[in-house]
C-alpha cells in the first residue's frame, strides 16, 4: 500500500505545468454543489499526511454524498464518500494536504481539458465561470500519459471502495417514489424554473439511511481499517478488484427506499 501511495503522489503533478491561477476564488474547494467524490484509498492517503485516523477524518471531513447523474432526472444519483464543503484542507488559497489531496482533485481541470472540447465544458454552469475553464491550458504528451493513469487508478480505487462499503458498485439511488416529500422546499431559480436545494435531497437519504442502518454498518467499516490487519485485507481485495473492474457507459441496476431499507429495480 505504502508504494502504491507514493506512485499515485508521484503522478499527481508529474510533468505538470498548471497551477490556479490567483485571481481564483477556489470555489471549487468551497461550493458544495461541486461534488468531490473520496475513495477509501484517498482516505488512507489524507490519514497518512494528516496524522489523524482514516475514522476520525471520515467523521469530521467526509460524508455520504448524493451526485446527480448527467443527463438524467436530479432524483437519480449516485451515492458515494464525498469531501464536506468548505473543504477543511483549503486554507487561504491553497490545498494544506496538496500531495496527498484526492485523484478528483488532482485530475481537475487538466483531465477536462483532455477530455472535452472547450465549448462543451463552457456550457456546464458550476464551472464555466472558473479561470481554468476559460483559459484552458496546454497538456504535454507526458502529463497526459500521467493523467490517463491517474484516472484509471480512480477508476479501481472507487470500484473498490463501493465493494468495500456498500457491496456493489456503483450505488445509484432512484429517488422518485419519494420525491413528493420535498415538494415544499422548492424554490425558485433566477431563471423562472423550480428546484429542490440540494441539501434537502441529502438530507431525505441521510434520515432514511440512519434509521435503516447503514450509516451505522458503513461507518463501522470505515472504523475498521483504522487496524492494520484490515488495511492488509483492504490492499488484498484491491489485487483481486482491479482485475474484475469493467467501466461501462450505463447502470440497469439502481435502489429505492421501501420505508428505511434500500430495494433493487431495474434503471430504464
Amino acid at each position: 500500500m505504502e508504494s502504491y501511495l507514493k506512485d499515485r503522489s508521484r503522478l499527481f503533478n508529474a510533468d505538470s505545468e498548471f497551477s490556479c491561477p490567483d485571481e481564483c476564488d477556489r470555489r471549487g474547494c468551497k461550493d458544495p454543489q461541486l461534488h468531490v467524490s473520496v475513495s477509501l484509498i484517498d482516505l488512507i492517503a489524507l490519514s497518512r499526511n494528516y496524522g489523524k485516523k482514516v475514522s476520525q477524518l471520515f467523521r469530521e471531513n467526509l460524508k455520504i454524498g448524493f451526485d446527480p447523474l448527467p443527463g438524467r432526472e436530479p432524483w437519480v444519483g449516485r451515492l458515494s464518500l464525498e469531501l464536506k464543503k468548505p473543504c477543511v484542507f483549503f486554507d487561504g488559497k491553497w490545498c494544506s494536504v496538496y500531495g496527498s489531496r484526492p485523484i478528483p482533485c488532482a485530475l481537475f481541470p487538466e483531465y477536462l481539458w483532455m477530455t472535452y472540447p472547450p465549448d462543451t465544458l463552457l456550457q456546464r454552469e458550476l464551472i464555466r465561470d472558473f479561470p481554468c475553464i476559460q483559459r484552458p491550458g496546454t497538456i504535454s504528451p507526458q502529463r497526459r500519459q500521467a493523467l490517463q493513469q491517474l484516472s484509471e487508478m480512480c477508476l479501481r480505487e472507487f470500484f473498490l471502495s463501493d465493494l468495500y462499503l456498500f457491496g456493489v458498485s456503483p450505488l445509484i439511488i432512484d429517488l422518485k417514489n419519494i420525491a413528493g416529500e420535498g415538494l415544499d422546499e422548492l424554490s425558485k431559480r433566477k431563471d423562472g424554473l423550480f428546484q429542490l436545494p440540494h441539501e434537502k435531497v441529502e438530507k431525505m437519504i441521510y434520515d432514511r439511511l440512519f434509521s435503516g442502518g447503514y450509516l451505522k454498518e458503513w461507518e463501522e467499516k470505515i472504523e475498521r481499517i483504522d487496524r492494520e490487519d484490515v488495511l492488509e485485507e483492504l490492499g488484498r481485495m484491491k489485487t483481486l478488484t482491479d482485475s474484475m473492474i469493467r467501466e461501462s457507459t450505463s447502470c440497469l441496476v439502481a435502489y429505492q427506499f421501501d420505508g428505511n431499507r434500500l430495494r433493487p429495480i431495474h434503471l430504464l
